[in-house]
């Protein structure tokens, strides 16, 4: 969580390297994600093997779950976001990690039906099964089937599309069609669509804002992904349908046994639906942990700023809370922490160095005051200097 402009947005695209390179730019750091599969003892129900998830890690390739260097001895399949090569990434886009975008009116495709951009997922992702549904062996080799499986992962050239038209192949592509079409009523539905059949021929305009991001959240969803980031999910939606809205991703989240990383500035919001927080200032996270002990006990200076501005029945009239001054520049920041001009507690050495983030009891925070400089007067929650 944070406020607007803090990259929040930036960092949960980078997940998926959706930021343009140039003029994005990762200095450091990776991004490892370690795929899950359903588990077999108990087929995604959950059980004592999956601690109840329903899912279990997938061995690393190498060392077969004993562990080693490439899963660094975790013993699971470790992948590293930013250096897989574009074609393996687009295997776990959509797939295995999917995203749900801010105002769905702009992330939806005016020219499209519901249909198209829906099953457009399943041609991607799962056109194997399409296949099989539509009665071809996806292992054939045949000139058929090769057209076939083109036409189901929207790959065919003119000459193909033309070929598909002829008697003998015309079947099979009506076949792929249908199984797609079935697909993409059980997502709608799945999302409370009423009639899908009859949404799936519409266009976004012709849908509500709370109808749009139905559709998203089916077109996140229809892979079964390990990860769905959800990017202000509620963004310019009327209140009562932002809860309905949360009420469905939280029960879908169930239901599919996926983590969500939710994107939000709402504290409200963060507090109610998510077990761990962090908190974001101007494109760093400043700290990070559970929610509750969070909102409980904030450690850094910009977290008390954000929750004691939340206005409150039991307060007293009078002025509202706020934090003084603006973001800094981040064209060229200083080397210096970020906040340093905004905080109460701003020491000598927070306008000379840019603190990191460090343990603190349960969760780790990016301030001086908890880990003060070997040199230098260091911060105190207990001296102000405003």
């Amino acid at each position: 969580m944070g406020e607007t402009g803090c990259g929040k947005s930036v960092t949960a695209r980078s997940f998926l390297r959706l930021v343009p390179m140039p003029p994005g730019i990762p200095v450091s750091g990776s991004i490892i994600f370690r795929p899950r599969q359903r588990c077999s003892s108990c087929d995604g129900a959950g059980c004592p093997t999956c601690a109840g998830t329903g899912r279990v890690v997938s061995p690393c390739p190498v060392c077969a779950g004993s562990g080693c260097d490439t899963c660094e001895q975790s013993g699971a399949e470790t992948i590293d976001l930013l250096t897989i090569p574009e074609r393996e990434l687009r295997s776990i886009r959509g797939n295995r990690i999917a995203m749900i975008f801010q105002d769905p009116g702009k992330a939806l495709n005016p020219a499209l039906s519901i249909r198209k951009q829906v099953a457009e997922v399943f041609y991607a992702h799962r056109s194997d099964e399409l296949l099989v549904s539509a009665g071809i062996d996806p292992g054939s080799g045949s000139m058929p089937t090769t057209l076939l499986r083109r036409r189901a992962t929207q790959q065919s050239r003119t000459l193909e599309s033309v070929l598909l038209s002829l008697p003998p192949l015309r079947s099979g592509r009506t076949a792929i069609s249908e199984a797609a079409d079935d697909r993409v009523a059980t997502a709608l539905a799945e999302t409370q669509i009423p009639n899908p059949r009859a949404v799936m021929d519409r266009y976004p305009h012709e849908l509500s804002g709370g109808m749009k991001q139905r559709v998203m959240i089916a077109m996140a969803l229809a892979c079964d992904p390990d990860l769905l980031i959800a990017d202000e999910p509620t963004t310019a939606l009327d209140v009562t349908v932002q809860a309905r809205i949360i009420e469905l991703i939280k029960e879908l989240q169930q239901r599919h046994k996926t983590a969500v990383v939710y994107i939000s500035h709402d504290l409200s919001l963060v507090r109610k639906v998510a077990d761990r927080t962090a908190v974001m200032y101007a494109g760093r996270i400043v700290e990070v942990g559970d929610s509750e002990q969070i909102f409980h006990e904030p450690e850094h200076p910009y977290t008390r700023g954000l929750i004691d501005a939340i206005p409150g029945a039991h307060h007293e009239r009078g002025r509202l809370a706020a934090i003084e001054g603006t973001v800094p520049e981040l064209i060229d920041p200083e080397p210096s922490c970020r906040f340093a001009g905004r905080c109460d507690y701003a020491a000598s050495v927070c306008w000379t160095h840019d603190p990191t983030l460090g343990p603190v009891r349960d969760r780790e925070v990016a301030c001086f005051i908890h880990h003060p400089p070997e040199h230098g007067e260091a911060p105190s929650f207990d001296r102000t200097v405003r």
